[in-house]
């Protein structure tokens, strides 16, 4: 093709405008063709491949947007520069490119198809807070060799399901409220439970001076006075406890009856506790240590002397009990 020319001479040259060409040296005689500019554009689309320009060292300056496949069978790709996701956000640090149900790459945390083992696995660390609305089932133990310090509340809505045991060797500190409501909790013989705080009752009652805690029928515990309380009795055996202590027991019984001393074992009454056993029944009292126990008294005397005879029994050991008052042998 010798020259190509427009019809007219106009600037720009569009697409649709005509050119005319002479294909000279042609076989059979030199000829003239009228074609149009997308004609040549079609020439250079149909023989013009992307190796082509990449062996001529282009560099694309804009961006480019493949609607098609790209397929690698072979090499590596390298990525220089940053990368963003399906969405166009750049990844943050530590996060992975997952891909989401539609089948897109996107970067971040918190995707259904991420699971907490996926998280744990690139090291990351919760900065902010875990809401969990369902339950936490953990099949294995919580092994705890440091301190956990809890200064806010700890609220859960779900269940916590523990098939193992929470081992903790470090101290748990915590200054908020904690509600254990169904279910138990164990000191096992080993361990130590040291109070160096305030103990309320099951009534959210605070103790006073000298008051012990007393259980009622259902096993709640309350805050009562260590000081004279009177107990009436009709039993023939009486096994005295702490509701007794600082008190007086009057016993009704019409035939012999016994009021048992506990071990400290069995019953802890502190040091000092004096209790006063009246004989308002016919029955005779008498007043007798349990196994372990070592009481005493003037002449071996342990039996009150008749009805409205008052005796008394003090501690004044781990397991040693004196009794003195109205009594004979």
């Amino acid at each position: 093709m010798g020259k190509i020319s427009t019809y007219a001479n106009i600037s720009p040259v569009t697409i649709s405008d005509k050119v005319i060409g002479t294909d000279v040296g042609g076989s059979p005689a030199d000829q003239t063709k009228n074609f149009l500019i997308g004609d040549i554009l079609t020439l250079f689309q149909s023989n013009i491949t992307l190796q082509n320009v990449l062996d001529a060292g282009n560099t694309a300056t804009q961006s480019i947007i493949l609607s098609g496949d790209i397929t690698q069978s072979g090499g590596a790709v390298t990525l220089g520069g940053t990368v963003k996701d399906f969405n166009g956000n750049l990844g943050n640090n530590g996060e992975t490119l997952v891909c989401n149900a539609s089948g897109q790459l996107v970067f971040g945390s918190g995707l259904t198809n991420q699971n907490l083992s996926q998280v744990l696995a690139i090291g990351n660390t919760a900065t902010n807070d875990i809401n969990l609305t369902g339950n936490l089932n953990l099949a294995g133990n919580i092994v705890q060799t440091g301190n956990i310090t809890q200064t806010g509340d700890y609220t859960l809505t779900g269940n916590i399901t523990m098939i193992g045991d929470p081992d903790i060797t470090g101290d748990v500190t915590h200054s908020g409220n904690y509600l254990f409501e169904v279910g138990q909790f164990t000191f096992e013989g080993t361990s130590t439970l040291l109070l160096q705080c305030a103990v309320k009752d099951s009534t959210n009652t605070l103790g006073s001076n000298r008051q012990i805690l007393v259980s009622d029928a259902s096993g709640k515990v309350s805050w009562q006075n260590n000081t004279s309380n009177v107990t009436t009795s009709p039993l023939t055996t009486i096994n005295l406890t702490l509701s007794n202590s600082e008190g007086v027991l009057v016993t009704t019984a019409a035939t012999a009856t016994d009021a048992r001393i506990p071990t400290n074992a069995g019953t802890a009454f502190i040091i000092g506790t004096k209790i006063t056993i009246i004989q308002e029944g016919a029955g005779q009292v008498t007043i007798t240590p349990t196994a372990g126990v070592t009481l005493y008294s003037e002449g071996g005397k342990t039996k009150t002397t008749a009805q409205y005879s008052v005796a008394h029994v003090v501690k004044t050991g781990t397991d040693t009990w004196y009794a003195y008052g109205d009594i004979t042998t």
